[in-house]
């Protein structure tokens, strides 16, 4: 088993993702602030909280023998949905509003080492649950 079969590592990687992905959108957002027509765009946010439930599920059982009934897994492969900005556009039909964009990236930012300091203690839960006793 590695840690990407976790589901609590899953979720951690998949919100990772999502805001390295968001990230980009962001940046490509800035680099086009001054271009005409351009519209700003951001990634929908998937609902965390459905797929931290869905680590807690209790865990299917194996099938060890030709007749029993396989169990059905989970696609695992998420696709995040692109939402086109809604803001007014200026007289060049652009809408980023570069303050806008810069408070989502200080979020997306926040958001990022929060992920990293949970996944560093997850790991550090690992290693507890896996040290040997002290003997003392």
């Amino acid at each position: 088993m590695t840690l990407g079969d976790m589901n609590y590592f899953q979720a951690l990687n998949t919100r990772m993702s999502w805001l390295n992905q968001r990230q980009r959108m962001l940046a490509e957002n800035v680099a086009n602030a001054n271009t005409p027509g351009f519209l700003a765009k951001d990634l929908a946010e998937p609902n965390f909280r459905d797929l931290l439930r869905k680590s807690a599920a209790p865990v299917a059982m194996a099938r060890t023998a030709g007749k029993h009934i396989q169990g059905v897994q989970d696609a695992g492969a998420t696709k995040f949905k692109v939402l086109e900005s809604n803001a007014q556009a200026d007289k060049s039909g652009n809408s980023v509003t570069l303050e806008a964009e810069m408070m989502k990236v200080s979020q997306s930012v926040a958001d990022h080492e929060l992920m990293s300091n949970l996944y560093k203690k997850g790991m550090d839960l690992m290693r507890i649950a896996l040290s040997r006793p002290s003997r003392g």
